[in-house]
């Protein structure tokens, strides 16, 4: 058995919990900047582009980084879809192989048995089975799965250029001295910590005062990671209420309201709060 995270913590076939993006050796170097990747390439034809965003900019072709991140949010391809599986006799797969291993929640899930190895939305999905009565709305782990059709999502793998669209901030500006606060409500630069006086961010793997917008850039682009940081567990999204999740804070699987959720990975410390990652990098 294995842990595996807040949603999917609990798998047979290996205790390993890097295994899934990472590998020591015959990594799949064509996913760069990805290091030791250990997921096969996923097809750039398989996915619908954003295509032209209000600036006029058109993104015609997912890249690489954000690529990373599809191969399992894509609710298509596995979570063991590996190149290199852990163990000395399973061979190496340039093209990918599912090991076959099977997922679930700890405290009430299915049983291994079951085939959960996807973020799977389709109605026979084994995901949705358990999810779909959350007050009669759409499973939660739609809010896991992207899909192939980008184009009801933020654009990635756009170019960051203020030139073209001036509502965007100078990709030098530093972070923490941006005005997040001017506008709002005179409370809100006190809220949550006063995290929007902050404006901290984890970049290169630490919460940062002198980061810049070009530090979450990837090759001067907008890609998945210049929001998310699948490293850092950000438990300082205290905009999560105690039902956000069908009130299962103590129902076994994730203990707390503040434990159920990992703040979606997002880089800033805080969140979203006063949509404080759009206006980042956005003035209006």
């Amino acid at each position: 058995m294995g842990s595996g995270g807040q949603v999917l913590r609990v798998y047979n076939g290996t205790s390993e919990v890097c295994v899934f993006c990472h590998t020591p050796h015959h990594a799949n170097a064509s996913v760069s900047p990805a290091p030791i990747w250990n997921r096969a390439n996923s097809a750039t034809a398989v996915y619908k582009a954003y295509g032209t965003t209000l600036a006029g900019s058109n993104v015609s072709a997912v890249g690489s980084v954000s690529l990373a991140c599809l191969s399992c949010h894509d609710g298509v391809t596995a979570f063991d879809s590996l190149v290199n599986p852990p163990g000395d006799a399973t061979g190496i797969y340039p093209a990918g192989q599912e090991m076959n291993w099977r997922f679930m929640m700890p405290g009430g899930g299915p049983s291994l048995v079951a085939t959960i190895h996807k973020f799977d939305t389709s109605a026979a999905g084994s995901c949705v089975v358990c999810h779909e009565w959350l007050y009669g709305l759409p499973a939660p782990v739609y809010r896991l799965t992207t899909g192939v059709d980008l184009t009801n999502s933020h654009p990635v793998s756009i170019t960051y250029n203020p030139a073209v669209s001036t509502s965007l901030r100078p990709k030098s500006t530093v972070l923490s001295s941006i005005d997040l606060v001017t506008g709002l409500n005179t409370t809100a630069g006190q809220s949550f910590g006063n995290n929007l006086q902050q404006n901290r961010w984890a970049v290169k793997g630490f919460i940062s005062n002198t980061a810049t917008i070009q530090d979450l850039l990837r090759n001067d682009k907008v890609e998945c990671s210049s929001c998310h940081d699948p490293h850092f567990k950000n438990l300082s999204w205290d905009e999560v209420e105690p039902l956000a999740y069908g009130g299962l804070a103590g129902a076994g699987w994730c203990g707390t309201s503040e434990s159920c959720g990992d703040g979606a990975f997002l880089r800033r410390v805080g969140g979203n709060t006063g949509s404080a990652i759009c206006r980042t990098c956005h003035t209006n």
